[in-house]
């Protein structure tokens, strides 16, 4: 079975075929999903604000110039609606952690530890991430984690290419000073310097 392109599923869906549309929230909602907790910082409100994208996405599809593709009009969707509730709501955000280690998930101690120390390493990279602006975060998420190009991120958060190039550049120094000296030595101890 061949997977339908995005513009057969928005035809039909401009069309009335409602198996269309959700077609299309299948294929997006992971990533609406993603990019909202990303900023959020926050299960079900990331989940809520999915919700309301797809409305949005639907209600507006006959707008869709289709001069790029229809993921990054979803992403530049989600960006704005997540940027617009976290400034709506002007409040602290509290880090969610996820991990909940326990004894019973792992089967012997050598396991745990590599487990451990990648739980670690990762909440490292996500408390670096924490410390920059909502933009330059989702920036530099869209960048590494997406692998989306620059003028797609330009699209999505509405700044120029060469700003976007400036805040990965920026970005990418300001977590290089945080990270260096939390992960710096494992490279040279796994090559034995």
């Amino acid at each position: 079975m061949t997977q339908t392109d995005d513009s057969t599923l928005i035809e039909n869906t401009l069309k009335g075929d409602i198996k269309s549309f959700e077609a299309i929230v299948e294929r997006y909602h992971q990533m609406v999903y993603t990019l909202a907790f990303r900023i959020l910082k926050n299960h079900q409100e990331a989940e809520e604000l999915a919700q309301d994208v797809f409305l949005k996405i639907y209600s507006s599809l006959s707008s869709f110039n289709r001069k790029s593709k229809l993921s990054t009009w979803v992403y530049k969707i989600t960006f704005n609606t997540s940027i617009n509730k976290l400034n709506s709501q002007k409040r602290i955000i509290e880090t969610t952690h996820i991990n909940g280690f326990t004894e019973q998930k792992y089967n012997n101690t050598a396991d745990a530890s590599q487990k451990m120390e990648n739980e670690e390493r990762q909440e490292t990279i996500k408390t670096a991430l924490s410390r920059l602006s909502e933009t330059d975060s989702t920036i530099v998420s869209l960048y590494y984690y997406e692998e989306m190009n620059v003028e797609e991120i330009a699209e999505i958060v509405g700044l120029s290419q060469q700003n976007v190039k400036i805040k990965l550049h920026r970005s990418r120094k300001k977590l290089y000073l945080e990270l260096k000296d939390k992960v710096s030595l494992e490279k040279t101890e796994e090559n034995g310097y």
